[in-house]
């Protein structure tokens, strides 16, 4: 009965649309366009997905390395279902999908937003790992500034040291020791750059700074020696080599 009013109802429409258009002549719309269009005000709206299928959705975009598509589905999934379970997953895993875009930037604030809505949901450790490795990935060389080294070290150690039973903790702890490793590597780095160009005093304060941060550093040997020569030259200013180059090196004086 409803299908034939709706059909009584488009006949008619049909009819005068089809009227109207003879008497103004052309450039009106032709009957089968006219159908087509009124025909479109009755079409049902498509209906969303189930949560549970724009998930697995993601996680195969993810899969397959559609990072922006991924990023879309779960996207959509938190704004439609925003208190479904699903929403939590999507949460890490749109943050997932910029990490693996090397979107550095928006998957470290992703990852500290899930933490700071989610405190005591299970997947916060592995949030806290990942702010760490957003940190990480964008370390420098160890002749360049070292904030994002210590920043990821940082990280690590929070998780250390917060959930020690955490199935993370493994791979932070040999994070931490890469760390280090960088760090002290870029000590003496700087502390010999110091030394060649005749900058003793710091050179001293870099070789020390090594030798007590960073005990497990393999070249304390010759660390400790470069210490011994700057104390003597700044002891003993004659015997120090003769060169013009520590005239020309007030520039490099800046706190690497």
């Amino acid at each position: 009965m409803r299908a034939r009013i709706v059909w009584g109802i488009l006949a008619m429409m049909l009819a005068a649309s089809l009227t109207s258009g003879c008497a103004t002549g052309s450039g009106t719309e032709s009957g089968p366009g006219v159908l087509r269009r009124l025909t479109g005000w009755f079409k049902k709206e498509k209906p969303d997905k189930p949560p549970e299928v724009m998930a697995e959705q993601g996680i195969r975009e993810l899969k397959r390395k559609k990072y922006d598509d991924a990023i879309d589905t779960f996207g959509k999934l938190k704004d439609r279902y925003p208190y479904s379970e699903q929403a939590l997953l999507a949460q890490i895993k749109v943050a997932d999908a910029y990490f693996y875009k090397k979107k550095y930037d928006e998957a470290l604030q992703a990852y500290k937003e899930f933490e700071k809505l989610h405190p005591t949901n299970k997947a916060v450790p592995y949030a806290v790992f990942r702010q760490g490795m957003c940190y990480y990935r964008q370390r420098s060389t160890i002749d360049r500034d070292q904030t994002f080294t210590h920043k990821a070290m940082a990280e690590f150690r929070r998780l250390i040291k917060k959930y020690p039973e955490s199935e993370y903790v493994a791979r932070a702890e040999k994070y931490v020791a890469q760390c280090r490793k960088d760090l002290a590597e870029h000590e003496f780095y700087v502390g010999e750059f110091y030394f060649r160009t005749k900058r003793y005093s710091s050179a001293l304060d870099r070789f020390q700074h090594l030798v007590q941060e960073y005990p497990e550093y393999p070249r304390q040997a010759q660390a400790k020696s470069y210490i011994a020569q700057c104390q003597n030259y700044i002891a003993n200013p004659d015997t120090r080599p003769k060169s013009f180059v520590s005239r020309f090196t007030t520039i490099f004086d800046a706190d690497w």
